[in-house]
């Protein structure tokens, strides 16, 4: 009997004593861990490592307030760190100054926190009131130009200089019927080669007959217009005014507004003549919005909008090269430089102002529209932003080439394949015009897909992908 209790014991002292080590052993680990976070906390070095695991390298710079902002530590050992810190909130934040505006506009118009709000502001009175009562915004922190012209925001009305007389831009002296697309190049005065170009070109106006034969081929009325400020400089402005005034008495395509041709001005004088094209033009179905440095495919151009005629929502279309969470340009160099205290965030979807289509009937909403939206310096994000406020976006085309072309250009009936394209020199749109206009050999029936084969209708889904960003 002794043997066996003998036996039993050993057995017991074999299985329990590893049990026991093991249990000892996270005991005193948890033990030191212990010991080591109550050191870490009260500032000071546990043993086994150096202060420089703990420091936050020099490269990240701690805020001047430590009470601002959290930013998530996170030095290692390996010495990786992120090339920013996290910043999960920051209390002091100031908000960008077109936000807050329009930030205040909106919850004005807003029916669910005011019922029975109206659905336009009469005369933008909203946003006039809405810069009066602006508050303790640090100006300091904005460029010369953007202090300008938030001192301008306000304003919405300039007088005409000149403008063609009782008629829509220029066409076919003999038109009958509408006009299918009215071209409305924004130039400046100094660009007259340019405009030279357009004329002689892919802006002659008229009847322009659709890139198809057969017997769909009817020929649609197309029509001409250049839009103008006045140069800033005074000795400038004398200089061009003459000039500009018997330009517009042979050709009659001139629309000038007494207003600075500046890029800052582009929203502003995008209103401006969507204003005079509602009171001119009552019997035009699209209109072309591009600069004078294009090459416009325009009996392509013409063959597919005669399509678009009769599909449903004419009332929506806008087409052109469409860019996706687009976001602001914050180095002080570009032309489009938006500083972070002007605005945050992404841009809304937009169509490349450079050069896009849309119908009459969706340029009168946007006028509308146009009462409830803060001006923006940069036009095509300003007319993306008046997009949103009617849940509408641009459809893409990928015949709209903004960008010059390189080695694409030499291919055979590269120009019969394209709706839009940026030119470098007046020379180089006469040539593209030129090549499109050969419709012999290899180029007898090249033309544009339509635009229900091409184009793509961006969704929110869409937003994801960014085009030319």
């Amino acid at each position: 009997m002794a043997r066996i209790r003998c036996r039993w014991r050993a057995c017991m002292l074999c299985l329990c004593t590893p049990c026991l080590c093991v249990l000892l052993l996270f005991l005193y680990t948890a033990a030191m861990m212990s010991v080591a976070m109550k050191k870490h906390v009260a500032g000071e070095t546990p043993l086994g490592s150096s202060m420089d695991d703990y420091m936050v390298p020099p490269e990240i710079k701690a805020p001047p307030d430590p009470n601002d902002r959290f930013i998530a530590g996170g030095a290692v050992k390996t010495k990786k760190y992120s090339a920013t810190p996290k910043v999960f909130w920051d209390k002091n934040k100031q908000v960008a100054l077109w936000n807050q505006l329009q930030k205040e506009v909106d919850a004005q118009l807003n029916p669910i926190l005011r019922p029975g709000a109206p659905q336009t502001a009469p005369e933008a009175s909203l946003l006039s009131h809405s810069l009066s009562e602006l508050r303790g915004f640090r100006h300091s922190s904005l460029t010369q130009q953007l202090l300008l012209y938030v001192s301008s925001m306000s304003r919405r009305q300039y007088p005409v200089l000149l403008q063609p007389e009782g008629q829509c831009g220029v066409g076919d002296t003999q038109e009958r019927g509408s006009t299918l697309l009215l071209l409305a190049i924004k130039t400046s005065a100094q660009n007259y080669r340019n405009r030279q170009a357009i004329r002689q070109s892919w802006g002659r106006g008229g009847l322009v007959y659709p890139q198809r034969s057969g017997a769909e081929r009817r020929g649609a009325y197309v029509r001409r217009l250049f839009l103008l400020g006045t140069e800033r400089s005074p000795d400038l402005r004398n200089m061009t005014s003459d000039l500009l005034r018997l330009e517009s008495q042979h050709y009659g395509d001139l629309l000038q507004w007494d207003m600075w041709d500046s890029p800052l001005n582009g929203s502003m004088q995008r209103l401006l003549f969507w204003s005079w094209f509602r009171d001119s033009c009552g019997h035009t179905a699209f209109v072309l919005e591009g600069d004078d440095q294009l090459f416009v495919n325009t009996p392509a151009l013409v063959s597919l909008l005669q399509e678009q005629l009769h599909t449903p929502h004419l009332q929506d279309f806008m087409m052109g090269n469409v860019v996706v969470r687009g976001r602001p340009q914050r180095n002080s160099h570009s032309q489009e430089f938006i500083p972070e205290s002007f605005y945050r965030g992404w841009y809304p979807m937009y169509a490349r102002g450079e050069g896009r289509v849309s119908s009459a009937l969706l340029l009168q909403r946007l006028l509308q529209v146009s009462d409830r939206v803060h001006l923006f310096p940069i036009e095509q994000v300003y007319v993306g932003m008046c997009m949103i406020r009617l849940n509408l976006s641009p459809t893409h085309h990928p015949a709209f080439l903004p960008s010059e072309w390189t080695k694409e250009e030499q291919e055979p009936c590269a120009a019969h394949r394209v709706l839009l394209l940026h030119t470098h020199s007046p020379t180089h749109m006469l040539q593209l015009w030129e090549r499109s206009n050969t419709h012999t050999g290899p180029c007898a029936n090249a033309t544009v897909l339509p635009l229900t084969t091409r184009g793509t209708r961006l969704t929110t889904e869409a937003r994801g992908h960014v085009w030319g960003h």
